[in-house]
């Protein structure tokens, strides 16, 4: 996962592409021509993709993650159920018809591996942020990461080349809207050709530093706009990573210092975003998977002994590509299989069939609780994501509300007159409920849940947050930690609950750890002061709940 770069001035800003690759030494063929001390360029100009073949892929056995066989030294069926005699290619689908748009820094189109799935005939399904009406390729030498993350999705099988993206056959579309990170460009890609795009993969999000990070509110709004009329009203689907920050800072020993929650990053605590958490290729959190009760499932990735093998520019590939950036985009792709099967499918179904196709991973872990027929556990959501399953499932799945993209919502707002005292003590948490009556909320199975909390604090990262259904499931929305922005020995702010910044009632909490619970009962919301030193006052939450 990567964090929108700073905006980076360039003197090349504003030149044409043959200006900019003359400026960098034209046929470098991708040379550093400054003796390696700034930017690269690639040199396309003679970039040549190959005739179409056809045969297996070269790279396909190492890609345990399509496949495990334990071939890689990993657990054998600890993988996305794509691949194989059982997978959900046997099942008759490699995402045909469905466009995997891939948002991030450049994609190399015209990799060879990439080449046949991208539609230059349709000029709807790219766009340059930084050179509008040329290709969004990479043309500076850290730009890997956009082809790393489509090798994932949607590189072409049975080509005789490097290895297979999970939804093979996909369109890819490429917007290179962190090339400027302009708020403005990253809205815009969100909502680009809408009516035509499966799914958008954004394999990036906050820095993972305990910060609170708000998403901006162009964000929110091309997230709620797409999710109401995109795909000809059945709903745009946004996957984005959970995130890195599991373990984002280390003692000397390897062991976890500092972490933090998903719930922490405004991008993906959103009702309209498939959040997804990482397993490794024995059914395990690697040390920087982060936990939050927003996470819906995971897709694989690398941990310390092995990564994922993909694309990277320049028509090469690589096998160490890892991180939340490396399992969103096999959740794309399972998601352009789902497609392909049922185009009618509207986003809620599609976030439903994942839910409960999810295969209980890790089972040993003491995070999972079962209820409401799904099971759930912080680190993994309600499990790792089961391509074969969902294939199957989405084959016979029925249309909830009738093909609605529209959920139904019942919201309370508590604020407190005057506000309350939270004692700087763990042991004396305050708590407060919020009474749903099921005669005004008539919603029995919820799929989200929004808290929104405000709170002053010396210190926001002492505060321990929980909701509590009335059935007693537990949503952690934040944990005790300690902020730290340069990797240092000083603490930093990990922001505030009543942040100008912020909307009048605070920070907004996701959860979907409350998957088909009826809404009607006593909401309980548990604060607590967990690490000694400061003190604080509790104004006002409020919730939100959506459904059925």
């Amino acid at each position: 996962m990567i964090s929108p770069p700073p905006r980076r001035l360039r003197a090349l800003l504003g030149l044409s592409i043959s200006a900019l690759l003359a400026a960098c030494g034209g046929g470098g063929g991708g040379d550093p021509v400054d003796g390696g001390n700034g930017p690269c360029c690639y040199d396309y100009s003679s970039f040549v993709v190959p005739p179409p073949l056809t045969g297996p892929d070269p790279l396909l056995p190492a890609q345990w993650h399509l496949e495990n066989t334990g071939q890689m030294g990993g657990t054998p069926g600890e993988d996305l159920n794509v691949a194989g005699p059982s997978g959900a290619w046997a099942l008759g689908t490699k995402g045909e018809g469905v466009r995997v748009a891939i948002v991030d820094d450049a994609v190399e189109v015209v990799h060879p591996d990439l080449a046949p799935n991208f539609q230059a005939s349709q000029p709807a399904s790219y766009y340059n942020y930084r050179f509008p009406g040329q290709l969004p390729l990479p043309y500076y030498f850290d730009e890997d990461h956009g082809t790393s993350v489509a090798g994932i999705a949607v590189a072409r099988d049975g080509n005789e080349i490097f290895g297979a993206g999970v939804a093979p056959r996909a369109s890819l579309g490429a917007y290179n809207a962190l090339a400027t990170s302009f708020n403005a460009d990253i809205a815009d890609a969100l909502g680009r050709d809408r009516a035509v795009t499966g799914v958008y993969n954004n394999s990036w999000g906050s820095p993972d530093n305990g910060v609170l990070n708000a998403a901006e509110s162009s964000f929110v709004t091309a997230i709620e706009t797409g999710i109401t009329s995109g795909r000809s009203g059945k709903g745009s689907i946004y996957v984005f990573p959970a995130g890195n920050g599991g373990c984002y800072l280390q003692n000397a020993d390897g062991s976890c210092a500092l972490s933090e929650n998903s719930n922490f990053d405004g991008y993906v605590n959103k009702r309209g975003v498939i959040a997804v958490c990482s397993v490794g290729d024995n059914g395990r959190a690697p040390f920087y998977a982060e936990p939050g009760a927003n996470i819906l499932v995971c897709g694989r990735s690398g941990n310390n002994r092995i990564g994922i093998t993909t694309l990277m520019p320049r028509g090469a590939e690589r096998s160490n590509f890892n991180g939340s950036s490396a399992s969103t985009p096999m959740v794309s792709g399972i998601v352009a299989l789902i497609l392909k099967e049922r185009p009618d499918l509207t986003w809620r179904d599609v976030r439903l069939i994942l839910a409960k196709s999810a295969r209980q991973n890790d089972p040993a872990d003491t995070g999972w609780t079962t209820n409401f027929g799904l099971h759930f556990n912080p680190k993994y959501g309600f499990g790792a994501a089961d391509a074969a399953a969902a294939v199957a499932l989405a084959k016979t799945w029925t249309s909830i509300d009738n093909g609605s993209p529209v959920m139904k919502s019942c919201t309370v707002n508590r604020p407190f007159v005057p506000a309350r005292a939270i004692p700087d003590s763990a042991a004396t948490p305050v708590t407060d409920g919020i009474s749903i009556d099921a005669g005004h909320c008539g919603i029995t199975r919820i799929e989200f849940v929004e808290v929104r909390f405000r709170a002053t604090h010396g210190y926001a990262g002492d505060l321990r947050i929980e909701l509590i259904s009335p059935a007693g499931q537990v949503s952690l929305l934040a944990n005790e930690r300690v902020c730290n922005l340069d990797n240092d020995d000083v603490a930093d702010s990990c922001g505030n609950y009543d942040d100008p910044g912020l909307p009048p009632d605070g920070w907004q909490f996701g959860s979907v750890r409350h998957l088909e619970e009826p809404a009607a009962g006593t909401w309980t919301l548990r604060v607590a002061d967990a690490q000694a030193g400061d003190t604080g006052t509790w104004s006002s939450w409020g919730l939100t709940i959506w459904g059925r």
